[in-house]
């Protein structure tokens, strides 16, 4: 029992630079194991897109018009004909379609394929012995369809409009690929939820350093791609083309030649699970210590610019807590310093405005 909590302890006292840390040391660790499962799913993606999508592609291609004319006919102020406007709408609605199926398509397999190794990962973050073999098998049950649904198909649909709401639903609920297949969860959703708040920028901090590592890796390995196939290859524009052309079309290549060129994406798909589990191990630590990390945990600073507070306790000590309750309430008057990171607070606030932990603990009425 004590060992348990020390280890929740350590887990909840991690700063986001150990955090991020600590995803690495799970990507080293495990790569040999999340590498094959994740790389198929990524694989699955796209071939999905190419079947699905190809001939979408080829169509707006074959308009014959790119969002450059469109956005200089509009700032010239040149007018334009009925037959042109109608060709303008249907380039326009027809990328938003693209765009949307594609997001569609990666979210969906993506989710999948996250939920199907989370529950290894945060097992072997937790020090829990476990069987990959099992634990992968045990997370396709019904409950996946939670995160299908919230983070496969409304994360897209957000994504349509403006991208704000998807960042929104990102932010909040991408924990469900591991609340969803937890044990005595009875609401997954709500626990997801819980597990994030106050959290926001820290989860989408975890996505931008993926992003980043992928992007500027990839951005190297392509335009080394790019040079050695064009030198290397004659005419290889015309040859790429007639593997779309439907007449002359050679699935196979297509296949391969996206495989190559999405090889950095396939290689790093296991990083992000890697650390937002990292992160996500840390927010639950917080959760399941309650009152007891909070109360004891507080960072104590030398200097105040006005004297300290002590919150009065109108509650007995807690005993050693054996399981997860319901932390009680203190009463403060007045002001009072976040007992986290030692911000001054004027008025009663659920969350500290500095660092953003939850103070729903103290009451100040």
């Amino acid at each position: 029992m004590a060992d348990s909590e020390d280890r929740l302890i350590r887990l909840a006292k991690k700063r986001f630079s150990e955090i991020i840390a600590g995803g690495f040391k799970l990507f080293r660790q495990n790569y040999k194991t999340l590498i094959l499962p994740l790389a198929l799913f990524q694989v699955i993606l796209i071939i999905l897109n190419i079947f699905l999508l190809t001939d979408l592609r080829l169509y707006i291609n074959s308009l014959e018009i790119t969002t450059t004319e469109i956005l200089n006919k509009f700032l010239e102020d040149v007018p334009i004909t009925e037959s042109e406007w109608n060709l303008l709408s249907s380039f326009l609605f027809l990328n938003i379609a693209l765009l949307f199926l594609q997001n569609l398509i990666g979210a969906v397999v993506i989710t999948i394929a996250m939920c199907s190794v989370s529950n290894y990962v945060y097992k072997r973050q937790m020090w829990i012995d476990t069987k990959f073999g099992e634990s992968f098998k045990s997370a396709f049950n019904k409950k996946i369809f939670f995160p299908i649904l919230i983070i496969g198909i409304c994360l897209p649909l957000g994504g349509i409009l403006l991208f704000i709401p998807a960042i929104i639903i990102f932010g909040f609920f991408i924990f469900l690929v591991f609340t969803y297949n937890m044990e005595n969860v009875q609401n997954p959703i709500s626990e997801a939820r819980t597990i994030a708040k106050g959290s926001f920028w820290k989860i989408i901090g975890v996505f931008i350093v993926n992003f980043i590592i992928i992007f500027i890796i990839g951005l190297i390995y392509n335009f080394i791609i790019d040079f050695v196939i064009y030198t290397s290859v004659d005419n290889f524009s015309s040859i790429h083309d007639s593997w779309l052309n439907p007449e002359t079309r050679n699935y196979g290549m297509i296949i391969l030649y996206q495989i190559l060129i999405n090889l950095i994406e396939i290689i790093l798909a296991p990083l992000f699970i890697c650390i937002l589990t990292s992160l996500f191990t840390t927010l639950k630590a917080k959760k399941d210590l309650g009152y007891q990390y909070q109360t004891r945990y507080y960072p104590v600073r030398e200097v105040y610019h006005d004297p300290y507070q002590q919150p009065i306790q109108k509650t007995q000590e807690l005993e050693e807590v054996k399981s997860p309750i319901t932390p009680p309430r203190l009463q403060i008057e007045d002001q009072f310093y976040c007992p986290f990171c030692g911000y001054l607070i004027k008025t009663p606030k659920k969350f500290c405005p500095n660092c953003g932990e939850v103070l729903s603990f103290i009451d100040n009425g």
